[in-house]
């Protein structure tokens, strides 16, 4: 007689949809997303290219989280607007940075850069968790900065891609977004 197997637990979808704040009246956001996925021990490295960082995107937890995620290895590359350090009048605000730089001196493995262009506006939204030994990453890509609006509150899109990085698709996604991050993403000499 054959024996009846129970259907594996499904796992993450491989593309969600993240509306705020409809998710977050769920108890979903995407700081929610971002604390959990830095906690949860699978990625090595996480990076993030975000147009404006305010204070009010330095929740408590995140920033812990954060800390602790660089702190136990896991390489940190944030890079955020500097537009508001030039004098015009959108981007970043400096103490939102600062306490990011605070948090994370003395980890070798966390870097954080501001990025500005004369002319230019830096406004891309991605984060990227990956782990090459293990061949995954989570892209997500979408409308919100690093602010209680665009984290919480604000209404915001984001996509969640899970990438299996041994599929040929998937890894050229991945690397199209690794080398935005390393060769355009940081600060300009």
């Amino acid at each position: 007689m054959p024996r009846h197997h129970e259907p594996a637990a499904p796992g993450p979808p491989v593309v969600e949809l993240l509306v705020l704040p409809y998710a977050s009246a769920a108890g979903r956001s995407l700081l929610h997303v971002l604390i959990e996925e830095l906690r949860r021990g699978t990625w090595s490295r996480f990076q993030a290219a975000v147009a404006f960082a305010k204070a009010s995107g330095n929740f408590p937890d995140l920033v812990d989280a954060l800390h602790a995620f660089a702190e136990a290895g896991g390489r940190v590359e944030l890079t955020f607007g500097a537009d508001t350090f030039s004098g015009e009048t959108k981007g970043s605000d400096l103490e939102a940075v600062e306490e990011l730089v605070e948090s994370l001196d003395g980890l070798p493995s966390a870097a954080v850069h501001l990025y500005h262009e004369k002319g230019r506006t830096f406004h891309p939204k991605v984060y990227l968790f990956s782990n090459e030994v293990e061949q995954t990453a989570l892209l997500i890509v979408g409308s919100s900065n690093w602010s209680e609006g665009g984290l919480v509150t604000n209404v915001e899109a984001n996509v969640l891609i899970r990438l299996d990085l041994t599929d040929a698709a998937h890894r050229k996604v991945f690397d199209d977004a690794q080398r935005c991050f390393t060769e355009y993403w940081k600060e300009l000499p």
